[in-house]
């Protein structure tokens, strides 16, 4: 049976250090095969470099338990595994005979135990940490397991993650009394030494004492061993946590680092740590997490269920999910959609991806989820997603979002009146399809909500104007009208809204969500829609208009529950 190596692999730079090709030759001498699942755009020549490793690339959603399901799953399938070592691309190698070692000693007692961790923490809880792990057979083949591996999804933060199948891993250990030991297990006095010891100059300092194998003891749960006792770990196992060399909270001495490293290799992985250190931060929850674009347009993130042949589907969607418990009511507003469509969902929740696949994959064509900031609500991942290019393809889209309007007893009855008036029933659908395709109408919204009124300018005249200007949609000295379809909802031809892709990005800066009801960049941007389309000569109608431009009908009248 092989013996088997899942690597968890993500570079912000997109590049394979030295670091990591050290650690993939580690694993070569110890280990049958090696599955490297990838969510960072690496090279191919890898595989011709490293003939025992696989190499599976996926979208950077689920961090490293996401791609231990997958690389597991895939070595499950194809092979006979007698274990399987977790290892994520966290760690950096300060000794490669040293962590030779240790890759050996937890071959060597995987025959005596179920699981074999490096090292165990009791921050939050007890487990046993999950960058360097060894599930022996009887583990991987029980059925406590595959369902846990099966549970293994996205979550809505690094902590959820940590929580529910680090934390959730080592309780199921202990639930189904499986026989675990980690290599290192501090002792009490070690322990205090190391939360407590301070040298002079006020940083920890830690000596490397020997360690056995032993039972559990009650530890404090602010301790984590890996930056706590970061000497010990590295003089024993041969390396440090990447993290520990990069932000160091703790600010612990790390002249051990040094004083292990070979000259050359030291060199090579502090240039790799400078090189990451620009893109990590500590997060409100004291994780390591990776810094927020300072990008104006919300930077997002794509993963893709299936891609649809270009000729065969002419309709797309492009639906905004704040709301994931609506899910069920918008899957029903699109079964009228009785076309060939391809769906696009963005989303702040990196956690609901699943249930976004999940819903959607049997009624779209294809499904692409876009993992978004916070910013602009509906319209600013809307902005980011049709700058890129993505919908261009497309005879005709359905731009929709999990509309609330929290702030208002009418808003659950405005949205229904919308959804009705834009996908309501498969005739609507097809009429308004029908519209966009001959080539003359732009827009296709809700013709009750319309508004023209000039009372609903709200603070936006100034940004919209000077928006408008720099696209070139209108004429300096023009006098534009005010008219719009309330809630942003609507068909629309994507060459119709071409000059949002001349709009320079730096005057696309979309606001923090503060619950905002006005003034805002996304405020602007829904008055701008039906101008734009105006300005490339098309109109902008209703199902009930049958193309005519609405702006030349009575609307000054009409009104919205909510706004």
């Amino acid at each position: 049976m092989d013996k088997v190596a899942i690597v968890a692999h993500f570079d912000v730079n997109n590049r394979v250090e030295v670091n990591f090709v050290d650690l993939l030759n580690c694993l070569s001498e110890n280990f049958d095969r090696t599955v490297l699942v990838t969510t960072s755009n690496i090279g191919a020549d890898l595989a011709e470099r490293f003939p025992k490793v696989t190499i599976i690339r996926r979208p950077n959603f689920g961090y490293d338990f996401y791609s231990y399901r997958v690389g597991l799953a895939y070595a499950l399938e194809n092979w006979e595994v007698g274990c399987a070592l977790l290892v994520n691309s966290s760690i950096a190698l300060l000794s490669r005979k040293l962590f030779n070692g240790t890759l050996s000693r937890m071959l060597d007692l995987g025959s005596a135990y179920d699981v074999v961790g490096s090292t165990e923490s009791y921050q939050f809880s007890w487990h046993l940490q999950s960058y360097l792990i060894l599930l022996g057979s009887k583990i991987l083949r029980e059925p406590w397991f595959g369902n846990f591996l099966n549970s293994v999804e996205p979550t809505r933060s690094k902590f959820d993650t940590i929580q529910k199948f680090e934390l959730g891993l080592s309780s199921l250990f202990k639930t189904n009394n499986s026989k675990v030991v980690a290599l290192l297990q501090p002792t009490p006095a070690q322990i205090e030494f190391a939360t407590h010891g301070l040298n002079a100059g006020g940083k920890q300092r830690y000596t490397a004492r020997s360690t056995t194998i032993s039972s559990a003891v009650s530890l404090t749960q602010r301790f984590n061993p890996v930056h706590h006792l970061a000497e010990l770990v590295a003089r024993e196992l041969g390396y440090v946590k990447l993290e520990l060399l990069r932000e160091n909270p703790h600010q612990i001495d790390l002249t051990f680092v040094g004083e292990l490293c070979e000259p050359e290799r030291l060199d090579a992985i502090e240039e790799m740590v400078s090189r990451s250190r620009a893109n990590y931060t500590r997060g409100s929850d004291s994780l390591s997490t990776l810094k927020t674009s300072s990008r104006p347009i919300p930077v997002t993130k794509l993963a893709r269920w299936r891609q649809s042949v270009a000729v065969e589907v002419g309709v797309a969607v492009i639906l905004h999910l704040y709301y994931v418990e609506m899910i069920a009511d918008i899957r029903r507003l699109l079964e009228n959609i009785v076309l060939p469509f391809d769906l696009y969902v963005t989303t702040p929740f990196e956690g609901d991806t699943a249930e976004i696949f999940s819903s959607f994959s049997m009624l779209a064509k294809s499904v692409s989820v876009y993992c978004t900031e916070n910013r602009g609500r509906d319209i600013g991942p809307f902005v980011a997603v049709y700058r890129s290019g993505a919908l261009d393809r497309y005879d005709a889209v359905l731009k929709i979002h999990s509309k609330k309007s929290t702030y208002s007893a009418n808003g659950v009855y405005w949205r229904d009146r919308l959804y009705r008036s834009i996908a309501g029933d498969s005739l609507t659908v097809l009429r308004s399809i029908e519209l966009i395709k001959s080539g003359e109408v732009g827009i296709v919204g809700p013709h009750s909500y319309y508004l023209t009124n000039d009372r609903f300018w709200g603070a936006n005249r100034d940004t919209m104007r000077r928006l408008l200007e720099e696209m070139a949609a209108v004429d300096r000295e023009a006098n534009f009208e005010l008219g719009f379809f309330a809630g942003s909802m609507f068909w629309f031809a994507p060459q119709a809204l071409a000059p949002l892709k001349n709009i320079p990005e730096a005057s696309l800066t979309f606001e923090a969500e503060g619950g905002q009801q006005d003034g805002t960049l996304a405020h602007a941007i829904e008055r701008m829609f039906c101008p734009i389309a105006r300005s490339q000569g098309f109109t902008a109608s209703s199902v009930i208009l049958r193309g005519k431009d609405i702006q030349g009908y009575l609307s000054i009248e009409n009104d919205v529950p909510v706004l």
